[in-house]
């Protein structure tokens, strides 16, 4: 058989391959008129379709010509290749849909490996049917109870039906954490104005912090749904567990700022007490971080297998346990720590936190993903891939984390009353924000199951009913905020002042931007589902500090009097910005070209561990 040219000399050899890479048996369809071949004009000239990989079979002179001698090696050519045409690409798709079937029905070993005899043989085949010595490849194929996103048929009905019921616990659940934030500030804020502020300025802090570690989860987002959707269950597993592994090594450097936060604080903050209790609550939050990291990495592990009510019923059990411990840890008489009781509350409970997931899983739900702990080498492969996904995720949170928290920081600059109103504001504000959040994730999971499973049709309906439902909740959030502005304002404060400027900004500014953020909100979990983060990751960036930014120090300059308005017209601007663009990217996508993406991710995880090919 004939070479592709450029990788000739390369490859030449099977016994080696590239970068000396070990030999692998791959199927080879049995008719040679099959159509993911195209003979060329010489004898016994054929290349392998795909958008975006290209399997190069070699012939060793060295051995007999049997299938067992078969090898293959893998390139990316840069786009789709104009000889092949839709019948093409409908031939391939048809063979991709078969040969799933044909691992799911447990046939995972190569058809022509099966006409092999020998020791050698039967040793080669060994990896192939057992992994980590004790778990059967067979033992994650399909079960019964689980969708095949393969030949799964779907329609709006049905996914409008799947969002709202994978929507509504992850809401829930997100509002809840929020409880934990609001229950520092309430029992601390009783003890001291100097102990309110720092509680303030240490959950900022830890905020901020802690949203770097939910940006590396969502490399999750995509990863985990999409292997399986394809039936590989136990990449689900490893994906989780080197996200993980990543996050903890990258969090010993937080640790490391928030025990010696103190000089850093000292520059931006006069009074000495507020420092010191500030450094005391960052150090005791230290302890919580591992805990918080595995909370959020666990989450997309359940939710990848669409079981999206095991956090909700976590932060059931576990937010009142925090309220009543956080409440005796701080005020009891007899076991009472006063201003410290407050963080070890909330370390012991995202460690209560952890312990609860981990009984779910073990006696609910979800263990039929997890193969045990992987080996270091397997830990440590990849990272290229996960680093490609996890920092623009990162980049994509933290530009609106940090540009609230900016706007806050110039609104101090205005006034007290502008201050205040602002942080009542941003508080509800973010709130909102978790609705659209919690949908784009529910959204993003059900896109890349259905890209996993090589459904197309699939991942474009659920796709429609996210944008749309992004419309339906914009809506829902704009009139919730417009109409029950005095009475959200009426929460937060009795000043006549600050109440009229609360109203003002919800009426209907405030409200018109959260509409924007939904759509930009679940149109960033559906890029997620795509793969796209990076080009996420650029349009966050740039819509925030290339716009926003900018337009916040323009209008200062030549309106000054707008204030406020002049910072949430600019962010409106924004998400304007952020919302077209990404909706546009998704509505233009190659959805052929994803998949095969999306397949190779899986294929490299195959081709350096012995996982079987999705």
């Amino acid at each position: 058989m004939v070479l592709f040219r450029g990788i000739n000399s390369t490859l030449a050899d099977p016994n080696t391959g590239f970068l000396g890479a070990r030999r692998r048996r791959i199927f080879i369809p049995p008719l040679t008129q099959h159509p993911l071949f195209i003979y060329g004009d010489g004898e016994d000239q054929r290349s392998f379709l795909s958008n975006i990989e290209t399997l190069s079979v070699l012939q060793d002179d060295s051995e007999e010509l049997d299938a067992a001698s078969v090898s293959s090696s893998m390139s990316y050519p840069l786009g789709r290749s104009s000889v092949h045409t839709q019948e093409d690409w409908e031939s391939f798709n048809s063979w991709l849909v078969e040969e799933h079937q044909r691992r799911r029905d447990g046939d995972g070993i190569d058809a022509g490996a099966t006409a092999t005899t020998g020791a050698d043989s039967d040793d080669d085949l060994k990896p192939l049917i057992q992994r980590r010595g004790s778990v059967p490849r067979s033992n994650y194929s399909y079960s019964e109870d689980v969708d095949d996103f393969v030949n799964l048929k779907t329609s709006f009905k049905i996914e409008f039906g799947r969002l709202l019921k994978h929507s509504v616990p992850l809401i829930m659940t997100f509002i809840l954490e929020h409880v934990f934030l609001v229950v520092c500030l309430l029992v601390v804020g009783h003890l001291g104005k100097n102990e309110l502020a720092a509680v303030s300025l240490a959950s900022m802090t830890t905020t901020i912090s802690f949203a770097v570690f939910e940006g590396m989860a969502t490399a999750l987002d995509t990863l985990c749904p999409q292997a399986y959707g394809a039936g590989n269950y136990e990449l689900v597993s490893l994906h989780v567990q080197r996200v993980t592994l990543v996050s903890l090594i990258l969090y010993i450097p937080f640790a490391i700022l928030w025990w010696f936060s103190q000089p850093l604080l000292s520059l931006i903050i006069e009074e000495l007490e507020v420092v010191e209790l500030t450094t005391l609550f960052l150090r005791i939050m230290i302890l919580g971080g591992p805990a918080y990291i595995m909370f959020e990495t666990g989450k997309r592990f359940l939710q990848a297998q669409g079981i999206f009510e095991a956090g909700t019923i976590v932060l059931f059990i576990s937010a009142p346990i925090n309220v009543l411990l956080s409440y005796v840890l701080v005020w009891n008489h007899t076991i009472g720590l006063g201003y410290i009781g407050a963080p070890i509350a909330t370390v012991i409970n995202f460690w209560l936190m952890d312990l609860l997931f981990l009984l779910y899983v073990a006696f609910i739900d979800g263990k039929q993903c997890w193969f045990g702990i992987a080996s270091t080498t397997e830990l440590f492969l990849n990272w290229k891939i996960l680093g490609e996904l996890a920092v623009p995720g990162i980049v994509m949170l933290e530009s609106e984390y940090l540009a609230y928290e900016i706007m806050t920081l110039i609104a101090s600059y205005y006034g007290t009353i502008e201050l205040a109103a602002q942080s009542a504001v941003s508080s509800i504000a973010l709130i909102a924000y978790t609705i659209p959040f919690a949908v784009g994730i529910a959204s993003s999971t059900r896109i890349a199951n259905f890209i996993g499973g090589n459904n197309v049709e699939g991942a474009k309906t659920a796709t429609k009913i996210g944008l749309i439902c992004s419309i339906l909740i914009g809506l829902i959030n704009l009139c919730i905020l417009y109409y029950a502005s005095e009475y959200i304002a009426g929460l937060f404060t009795q000043d006549h002042d600050v109440f009229t400027l609360i109203v003002k900004l919800f009426r209907p500014l405030v409200a018109c931007v959260e509409f924007l953020d939904s759509i930009a909100s679940v149109s960033s979990g559906i890029m997620r589902a795509q793969g796209s983060q990076k080009i996420g990751g650029w349009i966050n960036f740039i819509s925030y500090y290339g716009f926003t930014m900018p337009l916040v120090a323009i209008l200062n300059h030549l309106y000054p009097r707008l204030q406020l308005y002049g910072l949430w017209i600019s962010l409106g601007i924004g998400m304007l910005v952020i919302g077209l663009s990404q909706v546009t990217i998704i509505l233009t996508s190659n959805w052929e070209d994803i998949i095969l993406r999306a397949h190779l991710f899986m294929d490299d995880d195959d081709d350096d561990g012995d996982y079987g090919s999705c």
